[in-house]
């Protein structure tokens, strides 16, 4: 065997050598990182506003990570695990040392109830764990799941519209026909049909002070569907 061949063979084993020591080295510094009694998590800083997602629901999520150690847990694995809460919107996870692990939760903000869940401000929906609650002041809106976001929309416009007149708005609704029908927060529905709804809305408003206001809790619905007009429905007058 010439020297050259020697040489080659000696770096060859040298080298394998080298790279099994670091590959070996590297076990037993991951093996003693992820001990969790060699670095354990003493402290659990969560930043939350704790309007919905509760401290017990966080703990039964956070309970398996925390007996892995500091260095032991996968943060992304908990974030995806805390994202399946139902009213969480967003959440990160930091380490900091040498035992810290912080906890940054946004709740989900409902704008609306949508048929049988809650809605956000961008569209969508959720289903919170234990059914709907009660919280004041959000409009119901329903309509083909599809079309969610149209509807949002709508409302959102029409919504303004009426704030303009002094008017306001509780629910609107897109028929499986694809007509909509608003519903005022004095109760009174209005049957908008298929197009235009602006202008019928707002053909509405400008009429409501002179032929309306003075009497609307015996008024039921207003159909606006006609070219240059409107048919009224009055609640039955019953005698004494």
């Amino acid at each position: 065997m010439s020297l050259k061949e020697t040489r080659w063979r000696y770096m060859t084993t040298l080298l394998f050598l080298v790279l099994l020591m670091l590959v070996l080295s590297g076990r037993l510094i991951y093996s003693l990182l992820a001990d969790p009694k060699q670095f354990p998590i003493n402290t659990v800083k969560i930043a939350a506003s704790y309007d919905h997602i509760t401290r017990q629901q966080l703990e039964r999520v956070l309970s398996p990570y925390l007996t892995q150690g500091y260095f032991g847990f996968s943060a992304r694995e908990l974030e995806n695990d805390l994202r399946k809460l139902a009213w969480c919107q967003d959440v990160n996870v930091a380490r900091i040392w040498p035992d810290v692990v912080k906890i940054t939760m946004i709740e989900k903000v409902p704008v609306a109830r949508w048929n049988k869940a809650f809605m956000t401000d961008s569209g969508d929906v959720f289903y919170p764990e234990g059914g709907l609650i009660s919280i004041e002041g959000l409009p119901h809106l329903s309509g083909p799941d599809s079309q969610k976001k149209e509807v949002l929309q709508n409302f959102k416009k029409l919504s303004k519209l009426l704030v303009s007149y002094g008017l306001s708005a509780s629910g609107l609704k897109l028929r499986n026909n694809q007509a909509w029908e608003l519903l005022l927060s004095n109760g009174i529905l209005l049957r908008l049909g298929k197009n235009d709804l602006e202008t019928r809305v707002r053909r509405f408003c400008r009429a409501y002070p002179a032929v309306f206001a003075d009497k609307p809790e015996q008024l039921t619905s207003v159909d606006l569907r006609y070219a240059r007009g409107m048919a009224v429905q009055w609640k039955p007058q019953t005698g004494r």
